[in-house]
């Protein structure tokens, strides 16, 4: 995997906030993230507001702004997390109920951020989630990322955890906003393709050898 070129397009110590240790027994862990519940976040969340937008440029914070507005009108629960790398916290079973269905947790979480794209003419709007899908065999995270059906709008990939080494298989959803109009249509949108892409990926998961 290219990681140099994909780094510069999101945020660093990109992660989520909430793990869940009892799906997996933890190698040493290299370094220790701070850990924020998603509790937390959704409680402190005018406060964090300030910190969370200061510095971001013009169409990143229209973006943002926008994005609130909607979450707010959905009344979907949300947080921001400044300290990750600017990222809009919802719980994975809001934006997915599918996937309760396919081994997923209260716990498990979507991550939303803008950033700048390719371009340099706009940003893109992204969606991560880290997959309830789990092995302590790399091969087999391996296999499982190849058996995964072939996403039209997201993508899939492998990335090492940085608390307990394993590998996460992620999700992936991108829309450029030329520059930031994040209108209601395409945020609808946006999720809808979330959330299709999703169900679909943990389905398979769900009958692959190893889940």
């Amino acid at each position: 995997m290219d990681n140099d070129r994909d780094e510069r397009k999101r945020p660093q110590h990109l992660r989520l906030v909430v793990n869940n240790p009892d799906k997996r027994n933890a190698r040493p862990a290299t370094g220790e993230e701070s850990f924020v519940s998603f509790e937390e976040l959704v409680a402190k969340r005018d406060g964090l507001r300030p910190d969370f937008y200061r510095g971001l440029g013009r169409w990143q914070t229209r973006a943002y702004e926008k994005l609130e507005v909607q979450l707010a009108r959905r009344q979907w629960p949300y947080g921001l997390d400044p300290q990750h790398g600017r990222l809009v916290v919802i719980p994975a079973e809001v934006v997915c109920p599918e996937t309760l269905e396919h081994g997923g947790t209260p716990q498990d979480e979507v991550l939303i951020f803008a950033a700048d794209d390719p371009t340099g003419q706009g940003i893109c709007l992204s969606l991560e989630m880290i997959l309830p899908f789990w092995s302590d065999d790399d091969a087999v995270m391996e296999d499982a990322l190849f058996t995964a059906p072939i996403l039209p709008y997201g993508m899939l990939f492998l990335e090492e955890n940085r608390n307990d080494n394993y590998l996460d298989l992620i999700y992936r959803l991108s829309f450029p906003l030329f520059p930031s109009a994040l209108t209601t249509r395409l945020l609808e949108r946006f999720f809808a393709v979330a959330r299709y892409e999703l169900a679909e990926t943990l389905a398979v998961l769900d009958a692959f050898p190893e889940a």
